[in-house]
């Protein structure tokens, strides 16, 4: 096989077999601060005000259930979501009771200014005048690349139950219990006014790219006795796990959503202005750095100092067009990234027969 052939092979291995992509390998971190914690405040400093979607007011969608009788003041509605202030009132961002079995009580889409990479999803919630379970935060959010035509679920990660692919979070382990301790009380309860809840990759720098709307449901999410509960009677369709306990009828106060917007990316390594196989050559070269010392030049597309499968995925995303950021570059997902796998073995054996370098390499391979 000449060198022109197997490189030809190789980028068709490549692309060909890594059309078939799954959602991102994502995750949520909640922070409560200390046990006990009283202060609301705790993490206000960690808010953004110039994230993706500050002082954008969303819409409400079809479903949506309102607001809790309660709360009347504008302020507190959907402004407060991205504003940065986090919970200023007692009554900030409180969602209506008793939504209904297996509904959401918010239903709201945010349409971004142009199409984004989005790195993180910061959700704010908590309780400024008791310790209960309208504190815990459980969402389903979707993402659209075309304006609204179509929605796509974002991931899903419920802690102590792991990934979901249907969108759906939740800020704590199911049956989490959140209230004022005491004697003979559940050992190991929270006892907290607030939950910092983030979505992030924790193998990627993005969650998602091309964005150009979210939509957020949140759920009711306790029985008004501290208790993390979900929305459904029995089997939770989004997990398939069943907690066991009544649906949730009581909502939580959110505070403040962040949608902080990911790194820019580009698999154009030599700087000529295309992504092509020179490109793919530098990756190559480069591939197995990872002790964050990885430049542009040795195939690192996402700025995290390693050169490993993702910065592939960048490569294959791009190939054979402009240099791009991260607004317009899917990152493939760990499922993809095993199937660009086997095409690596495969390109790395044709380069040895070729006389091609692999791994760290710093010799130049021309392409007849």
């Amino acid at each position: 096989m000449n060198r022109q052939s197997g490189i030809a092979l190789t980028f068709f291995l490549v692309v060909a077999l890594s059309t078939t992509q799954l959602h991102a390998a994502i995750t949520v971190a909640t922070d409560h601060g200390p046990n006990p914690n009283f202060d609301e405040t705790l993490f206000d400093g960690m808010l953004s005000n110039n994230d993706l979607i500050q002082g954008i007011i969303a819409t409400e969608l079809a479903g949506d259930q309102g607001w809790h009788p309660a709360n009347t003041n504008p302020a507190d509605r959907l402004p407060a979501f991205t504003d940065g202030l986090g919970g200023t009132n007692i009554l900030t961002g409180l969602l209506n009771d008793f939504p209904g079995e297996s509904v959401p009580t918010k239903v709201i889409q945010y349409d971004l200014a142009q199409p984004s990479a989005i790195g993180k999803i910061n959700i704010l919630a908590g309780n400024k005048n008791d310790v209960d379970g309208r504190i815990f935060c459980t969402v389903v959010i979707r993402y659209s690349t075309d304006n609204g035509s179509n929605f796509l679920p974002l991931g899903g990660f419920v802690p102590g139950l792991g990934a979901n692919s249907n969108g759906y979070y939740a800020s704590d382990n199911p049956l989490t219990i959140n209230r004022p301790g005491g004697a003979g009380d559940i050992p190991a309860n929270l006892e907290t006014l607030v939950s910092f809840m983030s979505i992030f990759d924790d193998a990627s720098p993005i969650i998602a790219s091309s964005v150009t709307n979210l939509q957020f449901d949140f759920y009711a999410n306790n029985n008004a006795d501290g208790w993390e509960r979900d929305s459904f009677d029995g089997e939770n369709p989004f997990t398939g796990f069943d907690d066991g306990q009544p649906p949730a009828i009581s909502s939580p106060l959110i505070w403040e959503i962040d949608v902080l917007e990911g790194p820019s990316v580009s698999a154009d390594f030599d700087m000529d202005g295309d992504v092509d196989g020179e490109d793919f050559l530098t990756w190559q070269r480069g591939y197995g750095i990872n002790d964050g010392s990885a430049q542009p030049g040795d195939g690192d597309a996402t700025g995290d100092g390693n050169v490993n499968g993702t910065d592939l995925g960048v490569w294959q995303s791009t190939y054979g067009q402009g240099s791009l950021t991260a607004a317009s570059v899917s990152v493939p997902e760990p499922y993809t990234m095993a199937i660009l796998g086997s095409a690596l073995i495969v390109s790395m054996g044709l380069g040895r027969r070729m006389g091609c370098p692999v791994g760290n390499s710093k010799e130049i391979c021309q392409v007849s």
